[in-house]
């Protein structure tokens, strides 16, 4: 990587070229090829992230025994970086139709290019949904803890569009004071640019951006380690979309459109993102009631002679069918949760005197009232 100045404090950046090192031409199998920037960031970007959800993972206590939630997020990771890269290559295929619909097969030509974050990201949703759905984990607990490693993979990923010499920003004059340029090769320039030389680096001012909003998750986890969960991923979704939009206003090249528009997708999914992601944290802090667990745990354990640990796994049982069945009857939800509480867990209880503080849990982790229901407190 060439740097060189651009006047007072400024900085012109000039790409050495896409690969880090390439075989010879005559190697057999692999002539012509070798290894480039983009996949050797890519790795390490993966490689940096799975480290860092882990750590979170195991600091966040996500599962009981240390080490657990360390090795959900190993396999977690396959499903996310696998379909993630599926998703990517998809969304850009889709929103690049007119280059593969004389040849729909180059689309599985993934080493000439072309993925796309946004279809990443809905694709690793969908498969971060599907793996906590088909085990009965937590999944916005697991999505929180992954955020941070994603924007800093972002980050480092960004600089694979300075090595290839693609998604550059919009020209710089000669004449301009502007301190931050990228030089791009006569080849890699837009012709509608060719007459230009420098161009604004916006993967610089990207990375930037997003390291900036990896030190908020990170502070967020630090400093509020009890705010709700899904916090960390809808301020990620609010964040990047922010950042994402003016990024695509300095754009000129390898743009994408939604098909048959001069709309660029990526101001639709910002908008998106934005409006969603706006929406359900003033949804989470001013609209939802979200119960203390830990204080209904210390109610029940106290009420109900039980131990913190016991008392604990029952509040999350009876979350969880709260979660799963709000519209339900308050006694449909009882009678679900009363195979979690026989009377082996509290002996010197009744079955009506359990069922009674399941029906007071319930009240609880609605947000209402008890006394106020007509429930009596238990003997």
């Amino acid at each position: 990587m060439n740097l060189g100045s651009a006047g007072l404090l400024g900085l012109t950046f000039s790409s050495p070229g896409e690969f880090v090192f390439r075989f010879p031409p005559e190697t057999p199998l692999v002539g012509g090829l070798g290894l480039r920037w983009y996949g050797l960031l890519m790795a390490i970007a993966v490689l940096l992230g799975l480290l860092l959800t882990k750590a979170l993972a195991e600091a966040r206590h996500l599962e009981k025994e240390p080490g657990e939630a360390s090795e959900r997020v190993e396999i977690l990771a396959l499903w996310l970086v696998v379909s993630g890269f599926l998703g990517a290559r998809l969304y850009y295929v889709l929103t690049h139709w007119s280059e593969f619909q004389d040849n729909p097969l180059l689309a599985f030509a993934i080493w000439r290019g072309g993925i796309i974050i946004h279809g990443g990201i809905l694709a690793g949703a969908l498969a971060l949904y599907l793996y906590c759905r088909a085990t009965g984990i937590n999944g916005w607990k697991y999505a929180d803890v992954i955020m941070p490693g994603l924007i800093l993979g972002q980050a480092i990923g960004r600089w694979g569009n300075f090595f290839n010499s693609e998604a550059y920003g919009a020209p710089i004059p000669p004449d301009s004071s502007w301190p931050l340029r990228v030089y791009i090769p006569p080849q890699a320039r837009e012709p509608d640019y060719s007459q230009f030389e420098f161009f604004h680096p916006i993967f610089f001012y990207e990375s930037l951006l997003n390291l900036l909003l990896f030190a908020l998750l990170m502070g967020m986890f630090w400093r509020f380690p009890k705010l709700k969960d899904g916090t960390w991923v809808w301020t990620y979704v609010v964040g990047y979309s922010l950042i994402r939009i003016p990024y695509e206003i300095l754009r000129v090249s390898a743009v994408a459109y939604l098909p048959g528009t001069s709309i660029k997708a990526a101001y639709v999914a910002s908008a998106v993102g934005l409006v969603l992601g706006i929406g359900m944290l003033v949804y989470m802090y001013r609209l939802r009631f979200d119960p203390d667990l830990e204080q209904l745990t210390a109610w029940l354990a106290q009420q109900a002679g039980l131990e913190q640990e016991t008392a604990a796994e029952l509040v999350q049982r009876a979350w969880a069918i709260q979660q799963k069945h709000r519209r339900a009857d308050l006694l449909d939800r009882v009678t679900l949760a009363m195979p979690h509480f026989p009377s082996a867990l509290a002996p010197h209880l009744s079955l009506g005197q359990r069922e009674l503080l399941m029906r007071q849990l319930f009240c609880r982790l609605e947000g209402r009232d008890p006394a106020g229901e007509g429930l009596p407190q238990p003997s």
